[in-house]
């Protein structure tokens, strides 16, 4: 804490410039008050450069009122002739602070003071409540100690200070009275007080006068400060209250809509399962009977028929086969649609997976006397890695949308190299039509689901509109883009480019390879004769269709109607190959496959291929099959060819 000392002169200055110097004890610094209102740091007798020089006060309302309170009215009139006198120097003064100094002689005028008279305690509270009222308060007060028959300086001065604490006050005393400990132990310690020993000069009391009245006026300065910032705090805190409502009401609102997209996302996942808990039961049920359908007519035809009912028989097979490729559409669909759908990744070979696509729609396009064509670019690795099936899926629908739309003229696939490196190769397959072609409005919606270019067109040549959009997405997974160019009643070029990678394993390169149908038929699969089947199925149909397939295929059968009866016939003789049913009575197809399989091991039996005959199709269908110990899978409707594959490698996997 730093000890103020004021310098006072023996001298009677009270004309001269006021030159304030304040000693702190532990700094050892002064300041020099100047008539311009400015303070101006100085230390040892020179400016500090590390202090701001001739800093400005902040312009304020200066107040000079001061009230004296003292009994002695001669006390009255000396205070006034201290603070009222002129400040006119005299040539004395003005070589006395030349000599003192070393400056320049300077005239100024002293602060006007405003000065009031009270003579008893009583008297100075009443001038002080009348001050407050017609709010121009005093700035300080000089009070007497000693002020009979009234209330003393230090009991004036506490009761002044209930009232108006802001008063600067000096006491003048000469400790008669009171002690500087009794007095400060009735008042307390206090920043507004000082304590003026009689005698005292005059020069001391105008510099008290100066100094109090000034610091009067940057303490209310300083209040108002505070008052400034304690109201922009206020504000600054009201507007956080409301700006922390208003974010709790969005937090509560984001709650509640967060709670809600969860209930949604919820019941989106049931509805989801449910969904593909019905496409699998609406696609095991719809394909038993397809099965059915599409395997008597097949007998049917390869029976002695008048011509009249070939064409009928063919005409239920042709629309019993539109249909299984609706249904086949609408699964996938909703695989896509659900992110069930995956790819496999294995070595195939691309020019045998093009030959099976297009050869499976020659017989469509020789009927409509379409020229269909396919063709290599020169040296094409066609040795690649990927989805075979789904790229011959692709390939079905894009060749098969332009034998459709094409009444006349030629539909063409080309499979040209884009770019080979030693990893992988990019191909660009393109398939173009003489067709209807496709205007610019449908060209925009052509790939939506269950979208065609119009309504005359589905009414004229059928179809779901899943194909393309099927098409599309397939592509997609495949790290691709669908895309078309068409002209209308010139034709189309729908095209994709796909990156493959090399199965480095084989090196098939082909050179130019034009291949045009009418193609050649494809051969049925060899004959497997001699194999001992045991099929698994509860239908009768079914029984009979399977039956007469594998007999076809020169296999020897015989029918067990449910897994318990599948388990009991296994036990008692020896198959080459089970044909086992999924969904059964009593016991479903992956219960038996599983006690027959624990059975194998217990009896240290050789393991009997089963092979999957199942309805269910979709997505993780294989996968059961395949962990409850099934060897292969086999979808129906039953294909004879797909039949017969499956036959052959179930035989080439059996212990010897």
């Amino acid at each position: 804490m730093s000890v103020c000392v004021v310098l006072l002169s023996n001298t009677d200055l009270s004309i001269v410039r006021p030159k304030v110097f304040y000693r702190l004890v532990d700094s050892l610094m002064f300041y020099d008050y100047t008539p311009m209102n400015r303070y101006v740091c100085m230390e040892n007798g020179r400016e500090d450069p590390s202090r701001p020089q001739g800093v400005e006060t902040i312009n304020s309302i200066q107040n000079n009122r001061i009230l004296i309170i003292d009994d002695n009215r001669a006390i009255h009139e000396d205070f006034r002739k201290i603070l009222l006198k002129s400040a006119e120097q005299t040539d004395e003064m003005v070589e006395a602070e030349a000599a003192l100094f070393g400056v320049a002689p300077e005239t100024f005028q002293l602060p006007t003071f405003e000065i009031d008279s009270a003579y008893q305690g009583e008297e100075g509270l009443d001038l002080i409540e009348k001050s407050l009222r017609e709010k121009r308060p005093y700035a300080m007060a000089f009070v007497d100690v000693r002020m009979p028959p009234g209330w003393d300086g230090v009991e004036t001065t506490s009761k002044i200070w209930q009232r108006y604490p802001d008063l600067q006050v000096v006491i003048c005393t000469a400790y008669s009275d009171y002690s500087w400990e009794e007095m400060l132990k009735r008042l307390g310690y206090s920043d507004k007080l000082v304590i003026l020993k009689k005698p005292f000069d005059t020069i001391e009391v105008l510099q008290l006068a100066i100094s109090m009245t000034e610091k009067w006026r940057l303490y209310q300065q300083a209040k108002s400060y505070l008052g400034d910032l304690k109201r922009i705090v206020e504000e600054r805190t009201s507007q956080l209250q409301i700006t922390n409502a208003e974010l709790t009401e969005a937090n509560q609102s984001l709650m509640v809509a967060t709670e809600k997209a969860q209930q949604m996302a919820e019941a989106a996942l049931v509805a989801t399962k449910a969904k593909g808990e019905f496409l699998a039961n609406m696609s095991h049920e719809i394909r038993t009977p397809m099965n059915g359908v599409i395997g008597m007519v097949n007998f049917l035809l390869e029976t002695n028929l008048s011509e009249e009912q070939r064409e009928y028989a063919n005409t239920v097979k042709v629309s019993a086969e539109a249909l299984l490729f609706i249904i086949n559409d609408i699964l996938d669909f909703s695989k896509i649609e659900a992110g069930k759908m995956t790819l496999e990744r294995q070595a195939f070979n691309l020019r045998n997976t093009v030959k099976n696509a297009i050869d499976l729609l020659a017989f469509q396009a020789r009927t409509k006397g379409v020229a269909l064509s396919y063709a290599f670019k020169e040296n094409l690795c066609t040795d690649v890695i990927g989805d075979s099936n789904r790229l011959r899926q692709i390939l079905l629908n894009l060749v098969g949308n332009a034998i459709k739309f094409t009444a006349k003229g030629n539909v063409r696939l080309e499979i040209d190299p884009v770019r080979q490196s030693d990893e992988d190769v990019q191909i660009k397959f393109s398939v173009i039509d003489t067709g209807i072609g496709v205007s610019p409005e449908a060209q925009k919606k052509l790939f939506q689901s269950f979208s065609q270019a119009d309504a005359s067109t589905t009414r004229k040549y059928g179809g779901t509109g899943l194909g393309l959009a099927i098409s599309r997405n397939l592509v997609e997974l495949m790290g691709g883009s669908l895309d078309l160019t068409s002209k209308l009643g010139e034709g189309s070029t729908f095209f994709f480019v796909l990156s493959l990678p090399k199965n480095n394993a084989a090196s098939d390169r082909l050179p130019v390879a034009l291949v045009e149908y009418p193609a050649k038929s494809v051969a049925a699969p060899a004959s497997s004769s001699g194999i001992r089947v045991l099929l698994a199925e509860d239908v009768k149909i079914n029984q009979m269709v399977a039956t007469r397939l594998l007999q076809q295929l020169g296999c020897s059968v015989e029918v067990a109607n449910n897994g318990i009866e599948a388990v009991e016939a296994w036990r008692k003789k020896k198959y080459d190959v089970i044909l086992m049913d999924c969904q059964m009575p009593e016991m479903d197809g992956s219960q038996a496959t599983q006690l027959i399989r624990t059975l194998e091991l217990k009896e240290n039996r050789s393991s009997t291929p089963i092979i999957a005959l199942t309805a269910n199709s979709m997505e993780g269908d294989r996968e059961r099959c395949l962990i409850a110990g099934m060897t292969d899978f086999v979808s129906k409707p039953i294909n004879k060819d797909a039949l017969g594959a499956a036959l052959k490698r179930a035989i080439s996997m059996a212990p010897v």
